[in-house]
This record gives structure tokens, C-alpha cells and sequence, in this order.
């Protein structure tokens, strides 16, 4: 599977259901969430497939820099299920099971594993459901063994839906994910004014998702794009209007970042101080690139037996809301249903490219007027750019958020480690009431660091024979230190000298007898160290492991 791309597919929990009226169902259900948000890449779809047990429906979107198109879907998928008892969903990425990756802490030990966890994960109820295999004689399970088939295991979630209902933890921890959608998408969105010629605003109108092409196109362009397109020959700057236009946050992130300025033969002059013009021109460029790499496929059929049949089966669901055949709120929604439609075919890139020059040979031939309503609206306050300023204060807050791990001074650390460091520890290890498990050894710090500096040679200091004595030959010889790595032992004697120089003469040396207070710079460093691992392995864990330490991670109180 690609990198970028999710895949999902819909059963009938139930026989004897009829797939194109399925299909109908779902789209009257998502057409409105689906019909206000902008898609990076590739818009949501479903395709109905038959197969020897009945049929299933199957959708793929490339999410490309995204990842909020992917939960998207999930949310989507999630909102369909649990508003029809009469489908369960399934939903993979490139990672496998993407619902048992972002609950991970939650799961069953058998989900942890993908051989047992491939094909038991579903959406149904609106709940993510874990069919689990069988551990042992006792357990209850229809599938006991192998990825089950999917038909099947969809009319046993609907008979038997309390066997594989995930605990809660794993239900909150995915709701919390979707962050709202799909209800809420337009936190994904940023609206700004940006200075448009009309045959731009024109293809906007029409088809909103055309944004998109225009900067993805824009951001792929080539040395040949740009000395194709350097003159500008049919995008022109003329009757240019400035309008409040709406943007998938990420695609808006990289139209800001993409250096495009005018060539001096294109005839287009714009003030860089200005950024609607700027913007402007971009998304101006990015249409003529599209227009540039356009080959007319010729003439198509007009008529779809298929799609036909799909608008019929949505005015007996009630899709057209009893609006009159003709109505401009009728023509508005067959529009999104016919898009829907043609987004699920597999040559939608094309689809979607013949429907853009469409518009904008339209507007050339004068068929196709200059918007005054839509998806673009009058100028107005734009949003602020905020969300794309990343300060340290705001990446902790991020993470925090996303790993569930706080940030900002020691009484965040993790209490296992602040407990060790605030205690008082002398050679022979930390105060005899912290536990076996925190006894700090310097014996062990010290063969820990020479580790971690890649000193070579056998574990041990000394070497015993067949008898069990120490066998002095071995330890410290010559021979031992001619075959050790020259960087190590230059590094080694080096530091001795400087420990030796610094030491020397010095009257402030702590008495070895009496217990060494730690000194609070060390554990200022080894604390930030340790709360930037946000109790992954790390450095600091390392170190601290393998002298005996083990601070673990911070619970929530």
C-alpha cells in the first residue's frame, strides 16, 4: 500500500439488503459533511463491489500531506456506522490497522500483535469492535484462528455485538482523536481574501475542490512547467476581484511557502507587500499549469447506466429533500451526488481535470459568467496565521497533547525519578530505605559510561582461571591496551589529565566518608534530558537502566 494513502470498506451486518440503496443511504448521511470540507488530494468515495458471498462497498483516499484527511474518514466511517445498524466498516493505512495503532495503550496483548490483530478490527455501532482469536480452551470466540472473512464477521457483530465490543478506554481514545469531525471540519480550514482574475474565481465557484488541484499542481511544478507556462497565455490579470477564499489548512501552509513570482514577459505585475496578490497569482499559476498539461481524452459517452441508477435509487431514499426537479437547490445537490459518483471511478484524477478545463474553456467561450455566489465570498477579516508560528511553548503544549505526557519543571517528571533524585546518596549507593530496585552503584555507573563510550575488551576487569583464581595476566596488560581503539584511549587519557589537573591542590573536595550531596546542575540537565524522552528510551533511560534505575512513566493523576 502506498505511504499516503487509507482504505476502508463497508459490510451488510444483515441479508438480503440491496448495495445501491446502501450506497444511497451512506451518501444522503455524508453528503453534507463531505460537501463542506476541502480534500488534500483525493475526495472521500465509494465504489460497490460484488462478490461470490454478495457485494461489500470499497473506497481509497490519498491523503498525501494530510493526515487529517485519513481521520477524516475514520470519522466518516464512524458517523455511517452509527447511524446504520445495518453496515459494519473496516479501515487500514500503510501502518495496518490505524484504530489499533493510536489506542495501543489500551489494547488486549493479542491486538498488539498484527499477525493476530489483521482483519478483527471494526467499526460498528458507531464502536470500534476487536474480535479476538482464541488464547486458550475457556475462550468464546466465533473466529478462533486466521483472519476471518470479513461478510461473515460483519452478520456476527450484529448477532453477537457485546462479545467484541473494545473496553472504553480504547472508545474514548479514538472519539478524543477525532477531535470533532465530522462535524467539525472547519477547524481544518483558513480563510483569506485573495485577489483572483475571474477565470480563476469561475473555476473556484464551480468546483471548490479545484483549490486544491491548483496548489498541488503549483507545489509538482517542473523547469518544464515554469517555461511553459512563463507567459501566462490564458490565465490573464484581467478584472481581477478580491474575494474571501477557504483553504485545506495544510495545502494553505504549503501555497504560503511555495516561491512563485511573475516572469517579466507574462504581462502580470503584482506589489509582493501585498499578500492577496501574491496569493493570487500562485493559485493563477497553478490553473495554468493544469491548463498546460491537459490532453482532451475526446469525446465521451454523456450517458452512465450505472450513475443513473444511482440518482433513482437517491430520490426513493429521500436524498433531494422533496425539492422540485429543476429547483437550484435540486441542481446543487445532484451536482455533489455526481461528483461523489465520479470520484469513485478509478480514473478520478481525470475526472476531476476534464471538470476544471471544463470551466475554464466555458468561461473563454463566455458560457461561463464571472461568480457572484458560492464557495467564495465578499472580502472580510481574514483568519490569523497563528497556527503555522510553532514556538516552544506551543510543540510542548502539541505533545503533551498528542502523547498524553506534560511538560514544565520537575514536578512533571515522572515521581519514581524525582523521589531517587532528591534523596541523599554516598559510593556505596542511595539511602537503604529507597528499595533494591533504586540502589545506585558507582561501580555500575562507571562501567555504564565506559559502555556507552564504546570502550572494547571483555565485560569483566579481571579474568579467573580453571581453578577460579584472578588471573592478573589478563587484567590491565599491554597487549590488552595496544589492541583498544586509539580514539578511546586519546579520549580516555585526556580526560584523566583534565580530572587530574582539576583535582590537584584542591581544598573543597567533599569527604568520601560522608554522604555526597548531588550536585544540582547534574540534576537539573539529567531532569531535562529525561522529560524530553517523554519516557521513551532515550539517553538518559539508558543510562539510568543499566546502573538499575528504572523511573518509569508519569501516570495522570
Amino acid at each position: 500500500m502506498d505511504l499516503d494513502l487509507v482504505q476502508y470498506w463497508i459490510y451488510p451486518t444483515v441479508e438480503g439488503l440491496d448495495g445501491m440503496t446502501v450506497l444511497a443511504d451512506i451518501w444522503s448521511l455524508v453528503n453534507e459533511s463531505v460537501s463542506k470540507y476541502l480534500w488534500h488530494q483525493q475526495l472521500f468515495n465509494l465504489n460497490l463491489v460484488s462478490s461470490k458471498v454478495g457485494w461489500h462497498l470499497h473506497g481509497k483516499v490519498e491523503y498525501g500531506d494530510s493526515i487529517n484527511d485519513e481521520w477524516m474518514v475514520v470519522a466518516l466511517l464512524k458517523y455511517i456506522t452509527s447511524k446504520m445498524n445495518t453496515v459494519a466498516a473496516r479501515v487500514v493505512d500503510s501502518d495496518g490497522e490505524i484504530l489499533l495503532i493510536e489506542a495501543a495503550e489500551y489494547l488486549p496483548k493479542w491486538a498488539g500483535e498484527p499477525d493476530l490483530a489483521d482483519g478483527r478490527v471494526y467499526l460498528y455501532n458507531g464502536d470500534v469492535h476487536l474480535v479476538a482469536p482464541c488464547s486458550g480452551p475457556g475462550d468464546l470466540t466465533p473466529y478462533p484462528v486466521g483472519a476471518p472473512e470479513p461478510e461473515n464477521l460483519a452478520i456476527f457483530l450484529n448477532k453477537y455485538p457485546h462479545l467484541s465490543l473494545a473496553k472504553p478506554e480504547v472508545q474514548k481514545c479514538i472519539t478524543e482523536r477525532l477531535g470533532g469531525f465530522p462535524e467539525k471540519v472547519k477547524e481544518n480550514h483558513h480563510i483569506t481574501n485573495v485577489l483572483l482574475p475571474d477565470v480563476v474565481a469561475a473555476c473556484i465557484t464551480m468546483d471548490k475542490q479545484s483549490v486544491c488541484d491548483m496548489i498541488n499542481s503549483l507545489r509538482d511544478k517542473d523547469h518544464l512547467d515554469l517555461r511553459k507556462c512563463r507567459n501566462m497565455p490564458r490565465i490573464r490579470p484581467d478584472s481581477r476581484k478580491l474575494f474571501s477564499v477557504t483553504f485545506p489548512r495544510c495545502l494553505y501552509a504549503i501555497l504560503s511557502s511555495t516561491d512563485a513570482r511573475p516572469h517579466r514577459s507574462s504581462g502580470w505585475t503584482i506589489d509582493e507587500s501585498k499578500p492577496e496578490e501574491l496569493l493570487g497569482y500562485k493559485l493563477s499559476l497553478g490553473l495554468e499549469i493544469l491548463a498546460s498539461r491537459y490532453r482532451n481524452p475526446g469525446d465521451q459517452q454523456a450517458t452512465d447506466t450505472t450513475s443513473t441508477h444511482f440518482i433513482k435509487k437517491l430520490q426513493s431514499v429521500g436524498y433531494f429533500q422533496g425539492e422540485m426537479e429543476g429547483s437550484r437547490k435540486y441542481k446543487e445537490l445532484l451536482e455533489q451526488a455526481k461528483q461523489f459518483f465520479e470520484n469513485s471511478t478509478d480514473n478520478v484524477y481525470h475526472s476531476r481535470l476534464d471538470k476544471i478545463m471544463s470551466n475554464v474553456e466555458g468561461y473563454e467561450k463566455g458560457s461561463l459568467k464571472t461568480p457572484e455566489l458560492g464557495w467564495l465570498s465578499p472580502p472580510g477579516q481574514p483568519d490569523s496565521e497563528t497556527w503555522m508560528e510553532v514556538t516552544p511553548e506551543s510543540l510542548d503544549q502539541m505533545l503533551a497533547a498528542r502523547f498524553g505526557v506534560a511538560q514544565g519543571g520537575e514536578d512533571k517528571i515522572p515521581g519514581a525519578l524525582n523521589v531517587f533524585l532528591n534523596k541523599m546518596s554516598d559510593m556505596t549507593g542511595v539511602e537503604s530505605h529507597m528499595g533494591d530496585d533504586m540502589n545506585f552503584k558507582a561501580d555500575d555507573l562507571i562501567a555504564s559510561m565506559k559502555k556507552l563510550l564504546g570502550e572494547t575488551g571483555n565485560n569483566d576487569d579481571t579474568h579467573k582461571d580453571e581453578n577460579g583464581e584472578v588471573d592478573s595476566s589478563d587484567s590491565d596488560s599491554d597487549s590488552d591496551i595496544e589492541n583498544d581503539d586509539p580514539v578511546i584511549i586519546d579520549y580516555m587519557s585526556r580526560l584523566d589529565a583534565e580530572i587530574g589537573g582539576s583535582v590537584a591542590g584542591r581544598s573543597d573536595l567533599p569527604d568520601l566518608d560522608q554522604p555526597l550531596q548531588v550536585d544540582s546542575n547534574v540534576l537539573s540537565n539529567l531532569l531535562a534530558s529525561y522529560s524530553a524522552e517523554f519516557g521513551f528510551s532515550g539517553p538518559t533511560s539508558s543510562i539510568l537502566n543499566t546502573i538499575g534505575v528504572n523511573p518509569g512513566v508519569k501516570k495522570d493523576s
